[in-house]
C-alpha cells in the first residue's frame, strides 16, 4: 500500500467513526442535535453498512413515535432478521458507547454529507467514462446521467427552517417597494385587465393551469398571454436604461424573456399566430400569400414590431419534466426568464425510466414536477391541459368544473391557478350580443363571426375566483378584454356624435 492508499483509507475510517459517533448521540437519552441528524442526514449518507442499518432502524423508531434509546434499537434488530448483520449486538453496543458530550454533533453531521456528496461524485465519475452511447439511446442515457448529476448536487434533505422575524423582515422590503413605486401588480400582467384583477399579475412560483376542451383556443390565448407580457418587458427595460445612467451595471444584468415550450405546433405556426394577431390579417392568408397591399404592410411592421419581443419558443416533441426543468436551467444562465408557457401538459413524459406508471399517476408526476420547477426558479408556469369532450355530453350546464380536471392525476391540487374556457354561445348562432358590432378595421372593433369566451378562475390559491368575459377574433388568434373593448366602442360613438 502506497502513502496515497494509506491516507485515503484514514480518511476512511475517521469518517466511519464519526458516523458510528453521531449514531450514538441519536440513540443517547442526552443525545445532541438529534432532529438535525435526521433532517439532514439520508441513509445513503453513511459509507459503512452497518451504519447505515442502525441509521434505518433509529429513524424507523422516531417515524413510528417510538423511543429510540439503545434498548429499543436492539429489540428492533432482534424482532427484523432481515435487517441484521454478523454481531449486531457487540456493533450496536459499541456505537452507542462512543457517545461523549462535548462533540459537535453540527460540524460532524456536515463531515459526514461532504463525504456523501463526494463519493457521489465519485461514482457519477466512473458511471460517465464507463458510459457507451450510441445512435439509438444516447439521447435517453444524457438524460438519465444529468437527473444524476442534479440529483447530487441538490443533495440536501430540507431548506433550512426561518424565524418569522427573518421572513417579516424580507416581506416588509417588499411592501415599502410596492408602496414607494405604487404597482398596480405584483406579478406579470396578462394584458387583460379583468384577468389581472383575480391574479394581481401571474405570480413567480406558482404553476398556473388553462384547460379547456379541443379548439376552444386555450394556445391562442396564452400565444397572447406571451406576447402582451414580452410587450411588458421591453417597455419596462426602455424605462430602466432612461433612468439608469451606467450602462455597464445594465450589461450585467440578465436580459429578460418569456418562453414557450410548444410541443404541438412548430415554432413557424406559433410565429404566424403572434403575426396575425399583431398585424390583425386573416390567418388563412399566411397560408396562401393573397396579401393585400394594405395588409403585406401591416404584416412588415408587425414583423418589425416582433423582432422586438424577448419571446424564445422551443418547438421539440416529445419533451419530458427532466427537459423543461433542464432547458429552463440553462436559459436562465443569461436570460431572466419571466413567464413560462407549456402546450400542453399531456404530451409531456413524466420520465424515461417510469413506464410501469400508468397515465394518471403519470400526470401526477407531471403536474407536481411543474410546480417544483416554478417555485425553484421563482417563475410562473402556465401550463395548457385538455378536457374530455365528454363534458359536452353532460346533461344540463356544460360549463367546465374542478370536477372535470380530477381523472387527470392531482392537477387540482398541485396547480396555484386553475382557470377554464367556455363558448358562452356557438359561434355559428345568431344572437344579440353587444358584441355584434360593424366592423371598422380596428383592434378593438367587433364583428358578428368573433366568439364571446367566459373565461373562468375556478381556483385561486392566493385569491378570489370567478369569471370574465373575453372576445375571440378567431381568424387574427386575438383575444380581447370584453369590457375594455366595448368601453373603446362607446367612446368612439360619443366622438363621432361630437
Amino acid at each position: 500500500m502506497n502513502n496515497n492508499d494509506k491516507i485515503h483509507s484514514g480518511l476512511e475510517n475517521s469518517v466511519v467513526e464519526i458516523e458510528r459517533i453521531v449514531l450514538s448521540h441519536a440513540m443517547h437519552p442526552r443525545g445532541e442535535n438529534v432532529d438535525e441528524i435526521f433532517l439532514q442526514l439520508q441513509s445513503d449518507d453513511f459509507s459503512e453498512y452497518r451504519n447505515r442499518s442502525i441509521f434505518i432502524v433509529i429513524n424507523s423508531l422516531r417515524v413510528d413515535g417510538k423511543n429510540t434509546d439503545f434498548l429499543s434499537v436492539l429489540t428492533y434488530f432482534e424482532n427484523n432478521p432481515e435487517i441484521q448483520f454478523a454481531n449486531f449486538k457487540q456493533y450496536v453496543t459499541e456505537v452507542y458507547s462512543l457517545y461523549s458530550y462535548q462533540t459537535n454533533i453540527l460540524q460532524f453531521i456536515e463531515i459526514i454529507k461532504n463525504n456523501s456528496i463526494e463519493n457521489k461524485i465519485k461514482e457519477f465519475g466512473q458511471l460517465l467514462t464507463g458510459t457507451k452511447l450510441d445512435v439509438i439511446s444516447s439521447k435517453e442515457k444524457l438524460w438519465n446521467l444529468e437527473r444524476d448529476f442534479l440529483n447530487i448536487t441538490s443533495n440536501k434533505k430540507s431548506k433550512e427552517i426561518s424565524v418569522l422575524k427573518s421572513v417579516l423582515k424580507e416581506y416588509q422590503a417588499k411592501l415599502n417597494e410596492l408602496r414607494n413605486f405604487k404597482q398596480e401588480l405584483t406579478g406579470i400582467s396578462s394584458g387583460y385587465p379583468t384577468i389581472d384583477r383575480f391574479t394581481n399579475g401571474f405570480q413567480g412560483g406558482d404553476l398556473i393551469i388553462l384547460a379547456a376542451r379541443p379548439g376552444i383556443g386555450k394556445t391562442a390565448l396564452a400565444i397572447n398571454f406571451l406576447v402582451n407580457a414580452a410587450k411588458k418587458l421591453v417597455s419596462d427595460q426602455k424605462e430602466i436604461e432612461e433612468q439608469k445612467e451606467d450602462t455597464a451595471e445594465l450589461n450585467e444584468k440578465r436580459t429578460p424573456g418569456v418562453l414557450m415550450f410548444s410541443m404541438e405546433m412548430s415554432s413557424s405556426q406559433v410565429c404566424q399566430r403572434i403575426l396575425s394577431s399583431l398585424s390583425l390579417v386573416n390567418g388563412g392568408t399566411f397560408k396562401t400569400g393573397g396579401f393585400t397591399n394594405y395588409e403585406w404592410a401591416s404584416v412588415l411592421t408587425s414583423i418589425d414590431f416582433a423582432n422586438s419581443l424577448p419571446i424564445y419558443i422551443d418547438d421539440t416533441g416529445d419533451l419530458s419534466i427532466m427537459d423543461i426543468q433542464s432547458k429552463i436551467k440553462q436559459m436562465s444562465n443569461d436570460k431572466d426568464i419571466k413567464l413560462v408557457v407549456v402546450d400542453y401538459l399531456q404530451l409531456l413524459k413524466g420520465s424515461t425510466k417510469n413506464n410501469q406508471l400508468n397515465r394518471q399517476q403519470e400526470v401526477t408526476l407531471i403536474s407536481r414536477s411543474l410546480k417544483s420547477i416554478a417555485r425553484q426558479f421563482n417563475i410562473p408556469i402556465i401550463a395548457i391541459a385538455q378536457l374530455s369532450r365528454k363534458i359536452e355530453e353532460r346533461r344540463g350546464d356544460k360549463k367546465p368544473m374542478l370536477s372535470d380536471l380530477r381523472e387527470s392525476g392531482s392537477i387540482e391540487q398541485d396547480a396555484d391557478l386553475v382557470c377554464f374556457l367556455n363558448y358562452v354561445i356557438n359561434e355559428t348562432q345568431e344572437n344579440k350580443n353587444p358584441i355584434n358590432q360593424p366592423y371598422n378595421n380596428n383592434s378593438s372593433s367587433v364583428t358578428s363571426d368573433d366568439v364571446l369566451v367566459e373565461f373562468i378562475v375556478a381556483k385561486n390559491r392566493n385569491g378570489s375566483t370567478g369569471s370574465t368575459s373575453l372576445m375571440f377574433k378567431k381568424d387574427t388568434s386575438l383575444y380581447l378584454d370584453l369590457f375594455t373593448t366595448l368601453n373603446q366602442n362607446d367612446e368612439e360613438s360619443k366622438n363621432k356624435m361630437n
